[in-house]
């Protein structure tokens, strides 16, 4: 990748909300001798298609360690819908004038900045409202997991459904041998807008499939936007239970 060929400006917003169902106080957690959010963070700034990278809280704590770093923050309201919302306030309070800004979930301390850069790249040189990443499905466990999201992709890569359910079905053939007969997607939360599109995902109201899914995704998808897709081999996991911690752990102390 020639990161020159990117003309436009590129910023993060890395959204870090407190309270989690499962994990509480998940973005300070401690993983492999750092807080879940640092990691993200790191990988962020060492981005060389972005200009700035800021975390976008709800409390104070996140806040305090975000200057005991040197991390860029904004104290966000609480009762914000999801975090590209959280995105769009963040944004619009910055008063930035990016072409390109990335929502960086901060439960992905696998994500690389190369990652980054290449999502960035590809986005920037399509015609797509959104880019996101993708990744192939190589276990039963994930395809049929309603926590992995799944993703079908047109010919052009461009995303046609995201789904908690294993999409698409396959009629006649036994579900343990689907992976054996189709590729099959996971859809990785991060996503690249342009700055029209964020702005349209904040003044739309949640839509139908996205209520019926609770997958953001849709809002846009559902009001004919194109979304980008790249995949990646990269094993990216999010920390969302005790047990993602215990597998990210393992993966991080061997960096």
């Amino acid at each position: 990748m020639n990161v020159k060929t990117i003309k436009k400006k590129a910023i993060c917003i890395i959204p870090a909300r407190y309270e989690s169902t499962r994990l509480p106080g998940k973005p300070l957690i401690n993983i492999a001798g750092k807080p879940l959010i640092q990691w993200v963070w790191e990988s962020a700034i060492k981005s060389t298609t972005l200009s700035r990278t800021v975390i976008a809280t709800d409390d104070e704590r996140i806040a305090e360690f975000c200057n005991k770093t040197g991390a860029e923050w904004l104290m966000t309201p609480t009762n914000i819908q999801s975090g590209s919302d959280r995105i769009a306030y963040t944004y619009k309070i910055l008063n930035e004038d990016a072409d390109i800004i990335l929502n960086l979930q901060g439960d992905e301390p696998l994500i690389k900045a190369e990652v980054i850069d290449s999502l960035i790249h590809d986005f920037s040189n399509s015609n797509a409202d959104v880019g996101t990443l993708i990744k192939k499905i190589n276990s039963n466990k994930e395809l049929f997991d309603a926590s992995v999201v799944k993703v079908v992709v047109d010919s052009a890569g461009k995303a046609l459904y995201f789904s908690r359910s294993p999409i698409p079905y396959l009629r006649d053939i036994n579900q343990e041998n689907w992976l054996t007969n189709r590729t099959y997607w996971k859809h990785i939360g991060i996503y690249a807008y342009s700055s029209k599109s964020l702005q349209e995902f904040s003044n739309l109201n949640p839509s139908e499939l996205e209520l019926s899914e609770k997958l953001e995704q849709l809002r846009l998808l559902e009001n004919g936007a194109k979304y980008l897709c790249m995949e990646t081999d990269l094993n990216l996991i999010g920390v969302d239970t005790k047990e993602d911690i215990v597998k990210v752990e393992k993966i991080l102390n061997k960096i």
